[in-house]
Parts: structure tokens; C-alpha cells; sequence
């Protein structure tokens, strides 16, 4: 379960991150503490990823990724080569938060403006569908992966 405190500072953090309000980034981070803003980070990587592969309809490729970069840089402050760089990190490698800090919150409010999620309105309720999503593959043990991956991809 993501925690209350989480939720909410990750939800204003990636609407100030749309809106390109880094002051107001940096002031809540600092009134969340350490604990709280790591915790949204890791959030932010991966609803990211959820997002990116959500939108390839598999798992993504080089290409998918170049194209996910692409509508990062059209949405946000992001440049693409940049973007490429954390999406390549997060997808294909460590999901290392390299770079500027708030990285992670442009690059995920780039993603959820420039793609819509046919069966939700706004970012926002995206937003719901993917924290969803994120507590549902928490809880879901190892074992239960390739029957999950099974069910979901045959035609």
C-alpha cells in the first residue's frame, strides 16, 4: 500500500512538475523530509516505467523508448537525449535517478500529459489506474509472475 503522505506529495509534486513550478517543487520536498521525497521518487521511476510500457503495449524497445523521449521533450523541460537517458536507465538498466533531482517528476509529467489513457480522463485519474497498478504488482509474489504474464498477453 502506498503510503497517505506519499500519495499526496507525489500527486502535487508531478502537478507542479506539468505546470514547471520548480520552486514550489523544491519548497515541498523540503517540508516532506528525506523519507517522504525518496519515497516519491521511487514512485515517480516507477510510474514512469508503467507508463512507457502501458503505452508500447509490450515490453518496450529501444525505439519505443526514442519515441516516449520525443513526447517527453514536447511536454515538458526535458530534453530528449536526456529523457532517453532515465527512460533507457529505468526500463532497461538500474533505475537510477541520475541527473537533475527532479528529473524523475518532469519526465513522468511529460509522459502523462503527452499520452492518454483511453479508459481515464485526466492525468490525474492516470494517476489512480497506476498507483493501482503499482500496489497490485507489490503484493504479487515472484512465483505468481509467469501465470500473471500468461493470462495478459495471449490472444
Amino acid at each position: 500500500m502506498i503510503d497517505p503522505k506519499t500519495e499526496e506529495t507525489f500527486r502535487s509534486l508531478t502537478g507542479h512538475a506539468i505546470h514547471n513550478r520548480e520552486s514550489d517543487m523544491a519548497r515541498e520536498i523540503t517540508e516532506a523530509g528525506q523519507s517522504v521525497a525518496e519515497q516519491v521518487m521511487t514512485l515517480a521511476v516507477q510510474a514512469a516505467a508503467y507508463v512507457v510500457i502501458e503505452s508500447a503495449e509490450r515490453w518496450p524497445t529501444a525505439a519505443d523508448l526514442k519515441s516516449a523521449a520525443r513526447v517527453v521533450a514536447k511536454k515538458s523541460n526535458v530534453a530528449e537525449d536526456d529523457a532517453l537517458s532515465y527512460l533507457e536507465d529505468v526500463v532497461f538498466g538500474s533505475g537510477a535517478q541520475a541527473g537533475h533531482p527532479m528529473t524523475p517528476l518532469y519526465v513522468l509529467a511529460g509522459l502523462v500529459t503527452g499520452y492518454r489513457h483511453p479508459q481515464s480522463g485526466d492525468w490525474n485519474d492516470w494517476l489512480d489506474l497506476i498507483e493501482l497498478g503499482i500496489e497490485e504488482a507489490d503484493a504479487m509474489r515472484k512465483e505468481t509472475l509467469p501465470a500473471a504474464a500468461y493470462r495478459l498477453f495471449r490472444k
